[in-house]
């Protein structure tokens, strides 16, 4: 005769029929590439996280887990509390992929990156992320800094607390409204970028989309005095790794803006480059090329910002008197 199966068996084989959610995946994961005596220390903490970030199913919430074993584990070998503000903030996060993700592939210690900042913005309120930039539907636009916005963040960089504080808020200024640099490329360039042109203060950009721009008044003064000050230098007085997604949080952690200062974007930087631009009657054709632009999107960012002219110059101009 067969025997029958007791309680405790069909409660084991009632779980093995039940499907596998996000949440009992997360209750029943277990590392097997960390020593239990390490895990068991952080096991209650990364669970409770990754309940947090809500991962949509069983096989996000592994991957969530996989994550979060492995940075808490090395936060805690580190000495340093179990403290979601205190665990998950840039500085930490980036020491992390640095020191504890030496050994895997750049692209792997991107993705592991990519994801725990993710879940820093997620399970924190205090930590300095850096808010992810929205996505651009059809009609949303990249608006240009107005004149006094721009007077402001001229006037609160002169203002930051140290030498280096101020080297980093004016060099980004003046890359963005000086030179109209795309974001990724601000961290790219160096003094050595520096060259004359024409008798002009230009900077020569390197990557895909290589260029030489004029470089307008008044940035151009604040790239040459750092330049002469610190000759072989970035310009911006910070190196970044490219994997790094928070790299611009990192560069603004300690400068301070008050509230009535404008947040500083470098895209809204440059569209207000190319406004100023088109508004001093630089040919379009040539400022296409010298913006390095792929696409005319950013001509449809600045048209409803530009300031009219009069009607007579307008009809003047397009009949050649």
């Amino acid at each position: 005769m067969r025997p029958s199966s007791d309680s405790r068996t069909a409660l084991v084989n009632r779980h093995a029929r039940e499907p596998l959610t996000a949440a009992r995946a997360v209750a029943q994961y277990v590392p097997k590439a960390l020593p239990p005596e390490d895990w068991a220390p952080v096991a209650d903490f990364a669970r409770a996280v990754a309940v947090d970030v809500h991962p949509s199913d069983d096989r996000r919430a592994v991957e969530a887990m996989r994550t979060l074993s492995q940075f808490l584990v090395w936060v805690h070998r580190e000495g340093l509390p179990l403290d979601r503000e205190q665990v998950f903030t840039p500085d930490v996060v980036s020491r992390y992929i640095q020191v504890g993700c030496a050994h895997l592939a750049e692209a792997s210690r991107a993705t592991r990156r990519s994801d725990l900042r993710r879940f820093g913005t997620a399970v924190t309120s205090k930590a300095p992320w850096e808010p992810p930039e929205e996505r651009l539907r059809a009609n949303q636009r990249i608006v240009p800094y107005s004149a006094d916005e721009v007077a402001r963040l001229l006037e609160v960089s002169t203002l930051q607390r140290t030498p280096l504080q101020r080297r980093r808020m004016q060099s980004l200024l003046a890359l963005g409204l000086g030179a109209g640099l795309y974001p990724r490329e601000i961290w790219h360039v160096t003094t050595d970028s520096l060259v004359e042109r024409h008798g002009h203060l230009c900077l020569a950009t390197p990557g895909r989309q290589a260029r030489t721009i004029p470089i307008s008044p008044p940035h151009d003064r604040t790239l040459q005095h750092i330049r002469e000050a610190d000759p072989g230098s970035m310009l911006l007085g910070f190196v970044a790794a490219d994997w790094d997604r928070s790299r611009l949080s990192r560069l603004m952690q300690n400068i301070e803006l008050p509230p009535d200062c404008p947040a500083l974007r470098p895209s809204r930087l440059r569209v207000t480059w190319v406004k100023e631009h088109l508004e001093h009657g630089v040919h379009l054709g040539a400022l296409a090329q010298i913006a390095g632009v792929a696409s005319w999107k950013i001509f449809g960012h600045v048209m409803p910002f530009m300031a009219p002219r009069p009607e007579d110059e307008v009809f003047a101009s397009m009949v050649r008197r």
